[in-house]
């Protein structure tokens, strides 16, 4: 039974191959309309003086017209240009190559030397027969390496001052959006350290890839701020600074104010300072100064490496994180009184010391070892993982 599409298509009464098949019909249409697209992109090109400024005319131009975004209309002009490999508009009108293929084509032949293009051209048209759009960009990269084994030789200005970017804003909520670039060599040491931290904790971890990768360099944040190695900024190593009244921060309510970046919620200010230094500054009725306390290590160095050996790690079930990847955590917060010292100590990743402070998980210290359990207890509040411990 051959599919045929139709606009009042019932497709529940198709069987599954006739649906495999009419997916198919719709993806050859979809390819052939692209074809289409870029064919009359070109036509327009051809009627330019093929200038930077017709080029940026012209992606403008489609932009406004077709509704598209620019970075759409540059892939159509692209590849409109490309189209001038006969070889590569024959297998595009064949069905052979989709948007994709035909972008890692343009890349890929750019970037390859001029002598050796258009055996880059037959491999890469060769394979699109049997591979996706990634599959081929891989296949492509590959390739140029094998052209060029010893890369782009850099310059001594490259050496010098390795091209580097990093742009972030902060969220009305103080969450933090960044991106950014990284030259090859700092890049390699990053991507270094993400990978091991950015593993499945057990085989339960449910976080994506993303997630796991996002944890990974907020620790990496974690040990650097802990380095005795960092810069002074105004006579002091960096820090980040909370500020909320203290009836506020014991009754987990309102939101602290982070140094520059917005507000933070009290729980998380709870949590923070679990393994901080905390200073106790006084303020008076119009906020201004009247004392300000000494500063407090809140977990001596003799307690953590105390901590250390008893937990080695993370002693939440099942996590493997290492001690340096572990913050100390209060099982009774010292704001409520609780001691700083082993019997009310625990080791916990910044994961799972997230999950303590605000899930129903918590952790009691029984015989001198930490235990864990879940908690459906409609009164005990999210948030507060630990308050509640005799």
């Amino acid at each position: 039974m051959e599919a045929t599409l139709t606009v009042d298509a019932q497709w529940w009464r198709m069987v599954e191959g006739s649906l495999w098949a009419a997916g198919q019909q719709s993806q050859d249409r979809q390819r052939a309309e692209y074809v289409r697209q870029v064919e009359l992109v070109g036509e327009l090109w051809d009627r330019t003086a093929q200038g930077k400024d017709d080029q940026r005319a012209l992606v403008a131009d489609l932009a406004a017209r077709w509704k598209i975004t620019r970075a759409e209309a540059r892939d159509l002009l692209r590849h409109a240009q490309l189209f001038r490999r006969e070889a590569v508009r024959e297998a595009a009108r064949a069905g052979v190559l989709s948007k994709q293929h035909l972008t890692v084509l343009d890349k890929t032949l750019a970037e390859a030397p001029e002598p050796d293009r258009d055996k880059v051209e037959a491999e890469l048209l060769d394979k699109a027969r049997l591979f996706d759009g990634a599959a081929l960009r891989m296949l492509g990269q590959r390739i140029l390496q094998l052209l060029d084994q010893d890369g782009k030789e850099p310059n001594d200005p490259d050496l010098a001052e390795p091209d580097r970017e990093f742009h972030y804003t902060n969220r009305c909520d103080g969450s933090m959006v960044f991106r950014g670039k990284l030259d090859p060599e700092s890049g390699a040491q990053l991507e270094a350290m993400l990978s091991p931290l950015a593993k499945p904790t057990s085989a339960d971890d449910t976080r994506t890839t993303a997630q796991r990768q996002g944890d990974a360099l907020a620790e990496i944040i974690d040990l650097a701020a802990g380095s005795d190695s960092l810069p002074d900024e105004g006579g002091e190593k960096p820090h980040l600074a909370l500020t909320m009244p203290l009836a506020d921060f014991l009754a987990q309510r309102g939101t602290a104010e982070m140094d520059g970046s917005g507000p933070l919620n009290a729980a998380s200010t709870r949590r923070l300072a679990c393994d901080s230094t905390v200073l106790r500054v006084v303020l008076g009725a119009q906020s201004q100064p009247l004392d300000i306390g000494r500063a407090s290590r809140t977990i001596p160095n003799q307690i953590r490496r105390a901590l250390i050996i008893r937990d080695r790690g993370c002693a939440f079930p099942g996590c493997h994180r290492r001690p340096r990847q572990c913050h100390a955590h209060h099982v009774i917060h010292w704001a409520d009184g609780g001691p700083t010292s082993m019997d009310n100590l625990v080791l916990l990743c910044g994961q799972h010391h997230r999950l303590i402070h605000h899930s129903h998980w918590s952790v009691t210290i029984n015989d001198g070892a930490p235990e864990f359990g879940w908690s459906e207890d409609p009164e005990r509040p999210v948030g507060d993982a630990g308050a509640r411990q005799e």
